[in-house]
């Protein structure tokens, strides 16, 4: 380069020197460097399943069965199509596939997955977690299999379709008969605006009616017992702090279980559907400290559901959290006779204004204390003007 450069200066000057007619000298033409790009490195393996993933996820959310298969081996497709027509039927939205921890052996893939989705018409995030096997066919991944365990959405539990009211969107069996269970929610729902605030109301519940018990044992992941409950308000929550106060609501949906339902008489079938509704209302205000029986006593008043206490009622046994939910049988029945006793007592002499304001105390930041009798003791003086054992003698 250097010599080219001095030959080039030569030049000028005997241009400059030569002549005489005075015109200006041209200037030399600067030579152009060529830059080489570096190719980009190729995808990794994590970067190309989640693309398998993000294209699997919009099929499924577009409800286009050929592209939602279309990410899968041969043996998954068949199941994928009809995944994948089913999701469709039920309006899914925001569906979103996203990759967890991933081992690589080769040409397979093993890799933990979770699965968000919505419902249109619902204020909800839905989810689950499940194992996925993929292979390597070509330049690409694909889905070679899914294991879900419990947890599992919708459609992949069963054929569902969905009906919406004014207030409801209801997922549930083609066949089943659901007009009582329509009518009983909203008749719930109007009891409900009833006796709490109406902002304290979605204006549209999610409720998934299950054909049987091992369909809502699939639908459901922590909930113990699902094979004896008629109906189950299910939420996912985030909590804050060491009061526990609840700072958001992800998911919230009402879980039905149709045979256990349809054997309870009319009254049964709106006191039950009016109770779950009532968690449901109160998700957001329910603090991981509010005692056992102040959920369920709130939710047995709401529902009109008035039982007498039985002699060897005691509060301070149940106000842990999970005090009724970790007892069984006789146990788990004497606990919500006492929570309704309770909760009618304070609305009696109280009014049901203040029995609603002691329920948000438990997720007042300025209330302090763990989860127990002596939180459940301070809260009451504190709301009622009274201490517990008055409470207690009034049962």
């Amino acid at each position: 380069m250097r010599a080219r450069a001095v030959a080039l200066g030569a030049l000028a000057v005997l241009a400059g020197c030569g002549g005489g007619d005075g015109a200006a000298p041209r200037p030399a033409a600067t030579p152009t460097a060529t830059v080489e790009r570096a190719a980009p490195p190729p995808p990794t393996d994590e970067e190309q399943i989640s693309a398998v993933l993000r294209d699997r996820a919009a099929a499924l959310e577009a409800g286009s069965r050929r592209a939602y298969a279309a990410t899968a081996t041969r043996a998954q497709r068949r199941r994928d199509r009809g995944a994948a027509a089913s999701a469709a039927r039920l309006r899914v939205r925001d569906v979103r596939l996203e990759l967890g921890t991933i081992r690589v052996s080769g040409n397979r893939a093993s890799a933990r997955v979770t699965l968000a989705y919505g419902i249109r018409g619902i204020r909800s995030s839905f989810g689950s977690t499940r194992r996925v096997d993929l292979v390597r066919a070509g330049k690409r991944w694909r889905i070679a299999r899914e294991r879900g365990g419990r947890g599992v959405p919708p459609w992949e539990a069963g054929e569902f379709a969905a009906r919406r009211t004014k207030h409801f969107v209801m997922l549930a069996p083609p066949e089943a008969e659901v007009d009582d269970l329509l009518a009983s929610l909203e008749s719930g729902y109007g009891t409900i605006r009833g006796v709490l605030a109406r902002g304290r109301l979605r204006r549209r519940y999610l409720v998934v009616v299950a054909a049987d018990a091992s369909q809502a044992r699939a639908l459901t992941t922590e909930i113990r017992g699902v094979e004896t409950l008629a109906a189950i308000a299910d939420a996912t929550i985030r909590e804050s702090g060491p009061q526990r106060r609840i700072v958001g609501v992800v998911s919230l949906r009402l879980l039905v279980v149709l045979p256990a339902f349809t054997a309870l008489d009319s009254v049964g079938r709106g006191r039950l559907i009016t109770h779950e509704l009532t968690h449901a209302a109160l998700t957001g205000a329910t603090s991981g400290r509010t005692p056992a029986w102040l959920v369920e006593g709130v939710a047995l008043y709401v529902s009109g559901d008035r039982r007498p206490a039985p002699p060897d009622a005691d509060l301070g046994a149940l106000s842990a959290p999970d005090a009724i939910s970790r007892a069984s049988g006789d146990a788990q029945a004497a606990g919500y006779a006492t929570s309704s006793a309770a909760a009618f007592a304070i609305a009696d002499r109280f009014g049901a204004r203040r029995l609603l304001k002691l329920y948000h105390a438990f997720n007042d930041p300025e209330l302090r204390g763990q989860a127990g009798p002596r939180l459940v003791r301070r809260a009451v003086r504190r709301e009622l003007g009274v201490p517990l054992a008055e409470v207690q003698a009034a049962l």
